[in-house]
């Protein structure tokens, strides 16, 4: 309006100059007249026009919303799929709420208010995740319906509860090694959304995961379900595994499970390393003992099925044990194999280990029994071979014993003692041999011996244990032992029999192998005695304190 007036105030200037100028010409008085007319009535005209007055508004007092109208909520074990709310006092301005709205750490979600724009009611979009700390948040200077700003933040603050957790076994596992027919077990913590249930097997198999399918487990509770991956197809050998519990999988309030992957190999397809007897040995003991050690633990009724020791064309039959974890299979020829004879050992295709592998293929060996020894001349005293028992003679029975020693002591200074009592070898091992204790002999040994033999027994534990035995006759020391031989027929051949049989535990460490080879002892007592062609062998390890 003020720009108005001041150009309608110069009109009348101009006016004025454009008169004087037009009055310089021909006929100028009689414009004059006029253009001064018409600067008067445009002067007149703005004079009489007036503007309206400007009427102000003076500004409302707005006052913070009280303090002690809010406080922080917290709340532990909430579900990950709980609704957070917050009540304010009075209604609010629910855009500027919303604006001012924060959840820490940050997840998305969805608000609603109530009729009255008092309540507000913060959803996660998906869930909130279990086991999180959570703060919901409306910033100081949110206002309600009135305008007044809030003074100090309002706050919910809750704890969701701990998440579902998985773990992945194999049902199956032999020695840290899965069986290749092996299931995987997915127990849960808690209650899950089983149709979200998946679970991968790798590595693939023609581009994919182990196909399989999932089978609950009968016998799990309901507040821990457990399922069973069960492959279409067993496992490769030798083969590493990683089981995954799928991303899908979810619980029932559609929060993710914690789960680790398992990782596990398969083991191995089992071979044999080797037979005892070795292949073309020459001059096994006819009582030897056979045996095969494999590179897996193997399963004991494949295996023993699949074994075969024949003699000529007579399969020899016996009895089995296992050893060293049930990779050596030990078999005990119920008969004497005789001299000179040829003897196969084999192991065929059907054998199969502990985790259900084939093995890789049948092996097998061949072997020949020694031939006959001359005979010993041997005298029995007091009967030494009819019902009464005796020991080998008032002369001889220290000739046998002194025998063994021998074959002892072949042994344990490193050689090896043949089919014939010949020692192979000897020497190359750092350890004393053993030398006979006399007293221990007369006190103990060829006692218990001659009560073996008489009574037809075989154990070490016939009135009480060779440590009992030993105290009785003075020797109270705790480091001792004691093998015992129980055969028939000729004493030097029954005594070589025995100690073969002790020999060849050096493949599986046999208990009668640790102590003949154990350092600890230097001295033993050995007695032998006959009864009814029963030939027993007592051996005393021993060493003072």
């Amino acid at each position: 309006m003020r720009n108005v007036l001041a150009a309608a105030t110069r009109l009348p200037m101009a006016a004025l100059d454009l008169a004087r100028s037009i009055d310089r010409r021909a006929g100028g008085r009689r414009v004059l007249a006029v253009v001064a007319v018409l600067a008067i009535g445009v002067i007149t005209t703005f004079a009489g026009t007036r503007p309206a007055p400007t009427i102000g508004t003076p500004p409302t007092r707005v006052e913070p919303l009280e303090a002690a109208a809010f406080q922080t909520i917290i709340r532990t074990s909430e579900s990950p799929a709980a609704p957070v709310t917050i009540t304010f006092p009075e209604p609010m301005n629910t855009a500027s709420v919303e604006l001012m709205l924060r959840i820490v750490p940050p997840r998305p979600a969805a608000v609603s208010w109530d009729a009255t724009g008092s309540r507000l009611t913060v959803m996660p979009t998906t869930v909130w995740k279990p086991g999180t700390f959570y703060s919901v948040s409306v910033l100081a200077g949110a206002l309600d319906a009135t305008g007044r700003p809030l003074e100090r933040p309002v706050r919910a603050a809750f704890l969701t509860r701990p998440a579902v957790t998985a773990t992945v076994v194999a049902t199956a596992v032999a020695a840290d090694e899965a069986a290749i027919a092996t299931a995987f077990r997915i127990t849960f913590s808690d209650p899950i959304d089983e149709s979200t249930l998946d679970v991968a097997v790798s590595p693939a198999v023609e581009g994919r995961p182990v196909p399989g399918r999932l089978a609950p487990v009968a016998d799990s509770l309901p507040g821990a379900p457990a399922y069973d991956f069960l492959p279409d197809d067993p496992l490769q050998p030798d083969t590493a595994y990683v089981v995954t519990l799928g991303r899908t999988v979810r619980d029932l309030d559609g929060a993710e499970i914690v789960s680790t992957p398992l990782e596990i190999r398969t083991a191995a397809a089992p071979a044999v390393v080797r037979f005892r007897p070795r292949n073309g040995w020459s001059d096994v003991a006819w009582s030897q003992l056979l045996s095969v050690r494999f590179t897996e633990p193997m399963d004991h009724a494949s295996t023993e099925a699949a074994w075969s020791a024949t003699q000529g064309t007579t399969k020899l039959a016996g009895t089995f044990r296992w050893a060293e974890n049930d990779t050596v299979l030990v078999f005990d020829p119920a008969t004497n194999m005789g001299y000179a004879q040829k003897v196969e050992l084999k192991v065929d295709a059907g054998a199969t280990s502990m985790a259900g592998v084939p093995i890789v293929g049948a092996s097998s060996i061949t072997f020949t029994t020694a031939a006959k020894p001359a005979p010993r001349t041997t005298t029995s005293g007091g009967g030494g071979s009819g019902g009464g028992g005796g020991s080998i003679g008032g002369s001889t029975w220290a000739a046998v014993e002194g025998y063994y020693l021998g074959l002892m002591n072949c042994t344990r200074t490193g050689g090896t003692v043949t089919s014939t009592g010949s020692c192979s070898s000897p020497g190359g091992r750092n350890v004393a041999a053993l030398w006979q204790d006399a007293g221990i002999t007369a006190k103990v040994s060829r006692p218990y011996a001659k009560k073996l033999a008489v009574n037809n027994l075989c154990t070490h534990f016939s009135g009480g244990n060779p440590g009992d035995r030993l105290r009785a006759a003075g020797y109270t020391s705790y480091v001792w032992a004691e093998n015992l031989g129980c055969r028939s027929g000729d004493p030097y051949a029954a005594v070589l029999g025995s100690h073969l049989y002790f020999q060849s535990e050096k493949s599986y460490n046999g208990g009668h192998y640790v102590n003949l080879m154990n350092a600890n002892y230097d001295r033993v007592g050995l007695g032998v005695w006959v009864s009814g062609g029963r030939v027993r062998l007592v051996v005393d390890f021993y060493h003072p304190l």
